[in-house]
């Protein structure tokens, strides 16, 4: 049951992220410049998480000293900018569905990638034929979508 909560959760939570592609998307029209709507995009959120890490952290808290964090965990705002940057570059002429179908899709592969193969340190789970079926499933979606 806790695993369906979670996923109720995250799939309440990914409400935002149309509203977000037609803000972002408005936003490199606006500005006609989409790295600095994507500045923009992303100088808003730094400092609503800047507000919150304040208030719930009760100060600023620091890394500890004898933590040794790998290089490429200081990646995820670089990977979040190339799709950030992306979506609202191709929102304008795909429309919100289209594009949020191709993401979703995307996510879905390299996840299962991901998932194959145990990269980066995730739990290793074996594609299998419900898994092919179901991203199988997904692509034709999106093409319905995108014909629709």
């Amino acid at each position: 049951m806790k695993i369906f909560a979670l996923m109720f959760v995250t799939a309440v939570a990914a409400f935002v992220i149309p509203v977000q592609a037609i803000v972002n998307g408005r936003l490199g029209e606006s500005v006609q410049n989409p790295f600095l709507a994507a500045v923009i995009s992303f100088l808003g959120g730094t400092i609503v998480l800047t507000f919150a890490l304040l208030i719930w952290s009760r100060g600023l808290p620091t890394v500890p000293s004898e933590v040794s964090i790998p290089w490429y965990l200081y990646t995820g705002g670089l990977l979040g900018a190339v799709y950030v940057t992306t979506v609202l570059c191709v929102v304008p002429t795909l429309g919100t569905a289209n594009v949020i179908a191709a993401a979703i899709v995307g996510q879905l592969l390299m996840s299962l990638f991901i998932d194959q193969l145990g990269i980066l340190g995730a739990p290793q789970e074996p594609i299998s034929l419900m898994k092919v079926c179901g991203a199988v499933l997904l692509i034709v979606g999106t093409l319905l979508i995108q014909r629709g």
